[in-house]
């Protein structure tokens, strides 16, 4: 059964609990989760490529295009220009094209953000933060207790290099991305990628014991939204560029005009 929350404290002290109770089992060695926001409670850990209309097999050819075409728009987005597949995929994923990446973030408030600010207005089921244990989730999985760089020889598998026709690992892992965007620095980005099994992370029984459900009440949407903005986390602070700062004026004057 999921927690449930009503206030931003409640929350913190959840996930203060969670933690703390995962940390004992790891023989006191403190364990920093990661955590995913969702508008819905009934959506599923799936990454986007599995989930789009857009056919998987297509996924060569559209990074690709990608690769192509985004050059331009390098300057406004990156520190440095992507070096490498890895680079370029964890730009196509913060960007809006479908891969096999899921977005987790370090910062449970951040999370929290996106489950309660990008919930559709005639959508009445509770949000939630999924919160993972992504040690256990790499021990469970690969038997390798840490969280592989992305450049890491057993994590380079995941992105074949284009058109190669390699296969896939057959099971998502949690990895670190490099950190070569605004997005995900502010957003403390991190990320678990499948391989080719398309199954949802909640539904692998290997994971039941890394996997943690915290549901907000919907009824206490509102209290928490405002909750959140005094703590300093909207939506400027999480897309740091003149369109975050547009959608968070039009998110006030919504709200005030009313």
């Amino acid at each position: 059964m999921p927690y449930k929350v009503k206030t931003v404290s409640e929350f913190l002290k959840t996930v203060s609990d969670i933690q703390n109770e995962w940390t004992g089992l790891a023989n006191d060695e403190l364990i920093f989760p990661w955590f995913r926001g969702h508008a819905n409670s009934s959506y599923l850990l799936t990454p986007g490529l599995y989930r789009a209309s857009i056919d998987p097999d297509n996924e060569y050819s559209y990074r690709s295009d990608f690769m192509l075409k985004a050059l331009p728009f390098l300057s406004d987005t990156t520190f440095i220009n992507p070096s490498s597949d890895w680079d370029w995929y964890f730009l196509m994923q913060h960007y809006g094209l479908p891969t096999r990446l899921l977005d987790w973030s370090e910062g449970s408030l951040i999370a929290l953000y996106f489950a309660l600010f990008y919930k559709r207005e005639d959508d009445e089921e509770n949000p939630c933060v999924w919160m993972l244990h992504p040690f256990e989730f790499n021990r469970c999985l690969h038997k390798r207790d840490e969280i592989l760089f992305y450049n890491h020889e057993l994590v380079k598998p995941y992105i074949p290099a284009l058109y190669s026709g390699a296969s896939l690992p057959k099971s998502p892992m949690a990895i670190q991305p490099s950190y070569n965007s605004k997005r995900i620095v502010v957003q403390k980005g991190c990320f678990t990628i499948h391989g080719d099994n398309k199954i949802s992370l909640e539904k692998i029984p290997a994971l039941k014991n890394c996997l943690v459900k915290i549901e907000i009440e919907y009824y206490y949407i509102d209290l928490i939204k405002d909750e959140l903005i005094m703590t300093g986390v909207t939506e400027s602070s999480l897309f740091p560029e003149l369109g975050g700062l547009a959608r968070e004026l039009l998110q006030y004057w919504r709200q005030n005009s009313i």
